[in-house]
């Protein structure tokens, strides 16, 4: 169990750059483009940018909680993301080491 906690904390944490390019990529969409801060849903990132994974995913997952979960702004969910994957996967790391 202490390994399979281990290799979780350093996933985490090894994809909290990735998560803070989503951040920066989303940022400038709504820099250069007639989004809103709070405007750009993360259904509608999803659709005009990563067409391929939102249909992915809506095959997998239950429709109705994807809509819930991807109405939210797409920079506010995202970062709350980043912030508690890592802290997760820092305090993961401080217990299992």
């Amino acid at each position: 169990m202490n390994k399979a906690g281990l290799y979780f904390a350093y996933i985490l944490i090894y994809t909290s750059p990735i998560q803070a390019g989503f951040i920066l990529w989303q940022l400038w969409i709504v820099l250069t483009s007639d989004y809103t801060f709070f405007g750009l849903s993360t259904k509608e990132f999803l659709v005009d940018n990563l067409k391929l994974l939102h249909d992915w995913v809506y095959s997998w997952f239950w429709n109705a909680l994807l809509d819930f979960f991807y109405q939210f702004p797409a920079l506010v969910m995202t970062t709350l993301k980043l912030v508690v994957n890592t802290w997760l996967g820092y305090w993961l790391l401080a217990k299992y080491k």
